[in-house]
């Protein structure tokens, strides 16, 4: 399961030190299509990615073994699964700047806040459709404050293909650069050496550590599963 959270990063009791991570992303997430902020590392051939500010046992996991043993048993259903996998990815959508409101332009992409039942606030992406322009205000601080409305339809999530009017503070600005990241292509270059093996050989999955690590946590078993050899 997702983070259950009423915003984007909801913070967790302090927990013991999680292991370094390289990158700082987006993840949307395979149970709620919503997107999060996160961080990735790889654990003994596994890649492990780690919500930002939220439990460890919520983290995902994911086997290169699994995923390469996909294509003998489906016919390269593998290689659809890494592309899916890989297509869960994205750089960080930055919060609208207040001052930079006039430079969106219909169609453009946004990840916005969707608030839900029980105080639920996820991000989902939506495609800019309008912006009514309003005065723009100095803060207590004497920061610029932007009172422009955006008009929008969502594109994913429970709202998907409706229309909604929202202020700035909901809007965050899909980046169109693409995912450029060390530790993501660790995982991935280890997943076509799998790949190339024959689908998951068990020679190549212990060269790159990949199945179930003998001390992995219960989330991981229980994505996975002990793999046989």
């Amino acid at each position: 399961m997702p983070p259950k959270a009423g915003k984007r990063k909801q913070k967790a009791p302090p927990s013991k030190p999680r292991p370094r991570s390289l990158s700082r992303l987006d993840f949307r997430s395979p149970a709620d299509g919503a997107w999060y902020g996160a961080r990735v590392t790889v654990q003994r051939g596994a890649l492990r990615v780690m919500y930002e500010e939220f439990l460890e046992e919520l983290d995902e996991w994911y086997d290169p073994a699994a995923l390469a043993a996909a294509t003998s048993a489906r016919g390269g259903g593998g290689v659809a699964a890494v592309a899916a996998l890989r297509a869960r990815f994205r750089v960080a959508s930055p919060p609208l700047d207040d001052a930079r409101c006039r430079d969106l332009r219909a169609g453009a992409p946004l990840c916005v806040s969707c608030p839900l039942d029980g105080n639920l606030l996820k991000f989902y992406d939506a495609v800019l459709e309008s912006v009514s322009p309003a005065a723009h205000y100095r803060d207590a601080g004497g920061e610029e404050r932007c009172g422009c409305r955006f008009m929008l339809r969502w594109a994913e999530g429970p709202r998907a293909g409706s229309r909604e009017e929202v202020g700035v503070e909901r809007v965050c600005c899909v980046q169109p650069t693409p995912v450029q990241d060390p530790v993501l292509d660790e995982f991935f270059d280890g997943v076509t050496k799998l790949l190339g093996d024959g689908g998951g050989g068990a020679t190549a999955s212990r060269e790159i550590g990949g199945g179930v690590p003998t001390d992995a946590p219960p989330g991981f078993q229980r994505k996975f599963g002990a793999r046989a050899e």
